[in-house]
């Protein structure tokens, strides 16, 4: 399987290069596609990372497993996106998470030393993949932000004024569902549902399925600066 040029655009690696110098591109580099169905394992926590990939098409979900068994979703990524980038250059570069694709997926990978002698030829790809190192880590610190916000309906009011800013609307579409909300919340899903009936009640937000309308930004952001302590227990 050849990969799409217009696919590898939207990578953040490949950014600013044509259709053409991708092609060309492709003929040189030394790559593998795989393919996976839904559930199937791409990358086991543990696993040595000795290459990055690139997701072609379809979803795959990231997640970290503790000790007692349980396990925390970190991310969803769709294509275009990459995976295994964080640690490939790290003296101990082992997976630090489980990656599985949830429904059908295609993913191009790259040995790090064939990224190695593309970081040489090409200094654009190298500064690319520094800028989404630098990416990954404004997510993570955005991820601490939602988590250290307090009680549970101050994260899940923080996580849904920054989907408002990133989908620059009041009516926004989850990026998950609501099972996964509620382990990116660090959360049980009826404690979610139950808060998500409270700002609805307030008149803050109206939701039908993954589509969730923002009534009262305002309010909502004074809900976030005040000390108060009204926003309940986390459970």
């Amino acid at each position: 399987m050849i990969p799409d040029p217009a696919v590898l655009q939207s990578c953040l690696l490949f950014r600013g290069k044509s259709a053409e110098e991708l092609e060309l591109l492709l003929h040189k580099m030394i790559y593998t596609v795989a393919s996976y169905q839904k559930n199937m394992l791409i990358f086991a926590e543990g696993d040595t990372a000795d290459r990055i990939g690139i997701i072609l098409s379809g979803r795959v979900e990231v997640q970290k497993t503790h000790p007692t068994g349980s396990g925390v979703t970190i991310a969803h990524l769709s294509a275009g996106q990459t995976i295994g980038e964080a640690v490939l250059f790290r003296k101990e570069n082992l997976v630090p998470a489980t990656v599985t694709a949830t429904g059908p997926c295609a993913i191009m990978f790259i040995s790090k030393q064939e990224l190695l002698g593309l970081f040489s030829a090409d200094t654009d790809i190298l500064t690319r993949f520094i800028e989404n190192l630098s990416e990954r880590l404004v997510l993570v610190n955005r991820k601490i932000e939602m988590l250290s916000a307090g009680p549970l309906r101050r994260r899940m009011i923080y996580f849904l004024l920054e989907q408002a800013v990133q989908q620059a609307s009041d009516h926004i579409r989850l990026p998950f569902s609501r099972k996964e909300w509620a382990e990116h919340l660090n959360t049980a899903r009826p404690s979610l549902s139950r808060e998500m009936g409270y700002l609805r009640d307030t008149g803050w937000i109206e939701f039908k399925g993954s589509r969730i309308t923002l009534l009262n930004r305002k309010a909502m952001h004074d809900f976030i600066r005040t000390d108060s302590q009204n926003a309940g227990p986390d459970k």
